[in-house]
């Protein structure tokens, strides 16, 4: 069973202390973001100028344990894992990736995001390795919906604070992109052969 539907953060374990010195992003005022709404944050964000010319691609984070352990997020202190339900962050067409609630600089080198936001993956469960989810950033804006549903407990109460948008498209199709087995949208990559996507992007984008 996936987690109860709302994005949580789990301290889980320490990292080496060349990774507990990151400073929080800053990024331009105008980005919309709201902290635990990363999929609405990702489909502003895809069509943002300052992520440069060329393709883009929207990435979910997911596991076969439902849980996605990562550092440097900003919901957990310095130094210490964060597991989310999933996750959600933009490669841009050099190859780096702007994730909004990382503690790494915005935007970063892909591998170099890739290698610090899991640096503990091989010490963790197997059932936690990441899955990346990429889709182009054009198909996502034109398919996602979300309704917002997820975010509400058993009551209908906000168990987190809804961003001040309207919500994106007409019902709710979240779960199509969360699926860390299933083919479904866009390109389904383990760790290994996510980097590797990553370098590709990365040697297409150097001048």
């Amino acid at each position: 069973m996936r987690s109860a539907g709302w994005k949580r953060p789990w301290a889980y374990a320490s990292t080496p202390e060349s990774l507990q010195r990151d400073s929080p992003p800053e990024y331009p005022r105008h980005f919309r973001y709201q902290p635990y709404y990363c999929e609405e944050n990702a489909w502003w964000l895809c069509v943002e100028p300052a992520l440069g010319p060329g393709e883009r691609w929207v990435i979910f984070l997911t596991s076969r344990g439902g849980r996605v352990p990562m550092l440097g997020q900003r919901a957990s202190p310095p130094g210490r894992l964060v597991a989310w339900d999933y996750h959600v962050v933009v490669a841009d067409a050099q190859g780096r990736i702007w994730d909004l609630d990382s503690r790494l600089p915005l935007p970063s080198p892909g591998l170099d995001w890739l290698a610090k936001s899991f640096a503990l993956a091989h010490r963790l469960p197997a059932r936690y390795a990441p899955r990346m989810r990429s889709i182009p950033a054009e198909s996502y804006r034109r398919d996602f919906a979300s309704d917002r549903s997820h975010m509400r407990d058993a009551r209908g109460h906000w168990q987190r604070l809804p961003p001040p948008w309207d919500p994106i498209g007409t019902g709710m199709n979240l779960s199509l992109y969360l699926d860390p087995e299933s083919p479904g949208s866009g390109l389904l990559l383990d760790l290994p052969r996510a980097a590797d996507w990553l370098r590709a992007r990365t040697l297409a984008g150097s001048p």
